[in-house]
């Protein structure tokens, strides 16, 4: 009968701890960010709009992604043939995106660096935000990218700014830390 009740200690023990950090997280969202940094070995990624200090002072759309639909605010866009991108290194599915994403990292290594990604389309920009939102990118591109580097831990900020044409440059800010 005593290891039963301890038993029954240890596992009301837990709920409280588990209750106590939903509550925590359920009213300080920060706190689930870190959270799951921790679960995820520090791997976290944001996705935010692009404001004109960020686009180089130059006029530009920012667009903010939020659930599945992008939101425009009234400026002129920048045009790719403006960045000095070449048409056909546009990316127009998924699976290029990833690959990309793969090269330009394994190219880089580890450390704070940035790199970038023109989309063809709206759609596509939307499943991208679509694996980010529901973690996918990580068996996509992120886990064998950082197997090759050797990484142990990523941080991540994707932002994400309209072009004419309904173009779209991806710009991916990344800290990768090794052992």
């Amino acid at each position: 009968m005593k290891v039963v009740r301890k038993i029954l200690y240890v596992i009301t023990g837990l709920l409280v701890i588990l209750t106590i950090i939903i509550v925590a997280c359920a009213y300080n969202p920060g706190l689930t960010s870190k959270i799951q940094g921790f679960v995820f070995r520090g791997k976290t990624v944001e996705i935010t709009d692009v404001n004109n200090s960020e686009a180089a002072s130059e006029p530009g759309d920012e667009t903010v992604v939020s659930g599945a639909k992008i939101q425009e605010e009234p400026h002129s866009k920048r045009t790719i043939e403006e960045l000095g991108i070449d048409p056909e290194m546009m990316i127009g599915n998924i699976e290029d995106y990833y690959n990309n994403c793969r090269a330009q990292i394994i190219e880089h290594g580890l450390g704070t660096y940035s790199f970038e990604n023109v989309i063809e389309n709206e759609s596509l920009v939307q499943e991208i935000y679509a694996k980010y939102s529901n973690k996918e990118y990580v068996d996509g591109y992120m886990n064998s990218a950082l197997n090759e580097i050797g990484a142990t831990s990523y941080e991540m900020n994707l932002l994400v700014e309209e072009l004419e044409g309904k173009h779209y440059r991806l710009t991916h800010q990344i800290v990768l830390n090794g052992e």
